[in-house]
């Protein structure tokens, strides 16, 4: 179920509890967004995602049954407010500890601490199973991820840096998790690796490696300067380079 209203400024869902709803609702949202000329949308799309899978999963419990609405609403310029609710129990919201879990390998309970961190601001209704969210667009690298015949192509549309380190690592753990096994970085928008991004490509074969056995990695349209830091590092050893 997923019914639909659009106005010029403001666009709201509801749809019933089911986890394939997610990615149909983030298509209508990034069409939406175009009419605003918002081509960098990764931090509204990231915390939109998040919202969308908490009320599902554990807000309504993946019952069918059970309603999920989502409301977006252009405020000025390119902020906007995102309210997300679910027809579930509710939370102690005040025991939410936003802190990034240290260790990289932990993917679990940090939808909210990357919500948190790419907000403006968080508020929740009393009962806890309502929340807004108020976000800024901007030119945060985000990750497009799609399945080409057995390759899991990643593509990031900016640089891979300290800053986007959270969003990257929740796809290439995300990917993991749905047992993907062969992956190929599209470096094409990508000039510039940091150290951090670059531990990062470390980490993911590492967990890669040790899931399954056999794991692929490639990487292609990098630039020289990229292609000489996966050398230097050695890295082209792991990721085959094309």
């Amino acid at each position: 179920m997923l019914t639909t209203f659009q106005e010029d400024d403001y666009i709201e869902f509801k749809f019933s509890s089911e986890i394939k709803m997610v990615n149909k609702i983030i298509k209508e949202v990034r069409s939406y967004l175009e009419n605003y000329e918002i081509e960098e949308d990764g931090n509204i799309i990231l915390i939109l995602r998040e919202l969308i899978n908490n009320a599902i999963e554990h807000g309504n419990k993946k019952e069918k049954d059970r309603v999920v609405s989502v409301c977006l609403l252009l405020l000025d310029d390119k902020r906007f407010k995102i309210v997300v609710a679910d027809e579930g129990d509710g939370f102690d919201y005040n025991s939410i500890n936003y802190r990034m879990s240290d260790d990289p390998t932990q993917i679990r309970k940090r939808g909210l601490c990357l919500v948190n961190s790419f907000a403006d601001e968080i508020e929740f209704n009393q009962t806890g199973n309502r929340i807004t969210v108020y976000v800024t667009a901007n030119e945060t690298t985000q990750f497009h991820v799609e399945d080409i015949n057995d390759v899991t192509v990643v593509q990031p549309s900016g640089d891979i840096t300290s800053e986007d380190a959270d969003p990257f690592r929740y796809v290439i753990h995300d990917c993991l998790e749905k047992g993907k096994t062969k992956f190929r970085f599209d470096l094409t928008h990508v000039n510039d690796i940091d150290s951090i991004g670059l531990s990062l490509f470390v980490i993911f074969s590492n967990l890669a490696q040790k899931k399954f056995s056999n794991i692929g990695f490639e990487i292609i349209n990098a630039n020289q300067d990229i292609i000489n830091l996966f050398q230097m590092t050695r890295l082209n050893r792991i990721y085959t380079i094309i």
